[in-house]
């Protein structure tokens, strides 16, 4: 577990995350119903696009965010926050995106930029940990959407576009944890030089 406070913090910024993820289920399972209602797919990637496709991952990410918004509601009132929950959150919200690139397109969905939000947004809330994380877990999922997209002969249009779309993402990740670690860093620097202050305050009083 953490401190009181921290905890407090993480548990704002997972809450606010959860807001998010019920305001994404209902757009892009409605984008994914009008897409199969109307046709829109892209050439190639329909092969398990259906309805109950859409069901499934929208009752996956539906339900995880249930489960995460139950646990907060919990973990406010005895004021504890476990942090394997800002792990598991943003892992599965990586998953989500692929599933949806499956039918949408793979390398060439638009949804692919959800992946630079989710790295950077964690990245920036907990720090280098989830960055490194983040853009592991992306790079391991991303070439597993690329494998369907192109299967069975796995043959890469565009092989040299992937490889820069990939060094995007770590690049940008990693910095940002790398900034956030920095400000971290200078924030804890600031607390001490308070406290040394005070304690001097203090003493000048006595």
């Amino acid at each position: 577990m953490i401190k009181p406070e921290k905890a407090a913090w993480e548990l704002k910024n997972e809450k606010n995350k959860a807001g998010v993820r019920w305001l994404l289920v209902v757009l892009i399972g409605g984008y994914l119903g009008s897409l199969l209602q109307n046709g829109g797919v892209l050439p190639g990637a329909d092969r398990l696009f259906s309805w109950y496709y859409i069901g499934a991952v929208t009752a996956f990410v539906a339900i995880l965010n249930l489960a995460v918004t139950l646990y907060i509601l919990r973990a406010k009132d005895q004021g504890t926050f476990h942090p394997a929950v800002k792990y598991l959150t943003m892992v599965t919200d990586l998953l989500a995106v692929s599933l949806v690139l499956l039918p949408t397109g793979g390398s060439e969905s638009m949804f692919f930029l959800v992946y630079f939000v989710i790295i950077v947004s964690n990245a920036l809330r907990y720090g280098m940990r989830l960055a490194v994380l983040g853009v592991l877990v992306f790079n391991i999922l991303y070439v597993l959407v690329l494998a369907y997209q192109y299967a069975p002969n796995f043959d890469i249009p565009g092989f040299q576009k992937e490889v820069l779309k990939v060094s995007g993402v770590w690049l940008i990740g990693l910095y940002t944890g790398y900034l956030a670690r920095r400000f971290e860093m200078l924030q804890g620097e600031v607390e001490k030089y308070q406290k040394l202050l005070a304690n001097l305050m203090a003493e000048k009083k006595q």
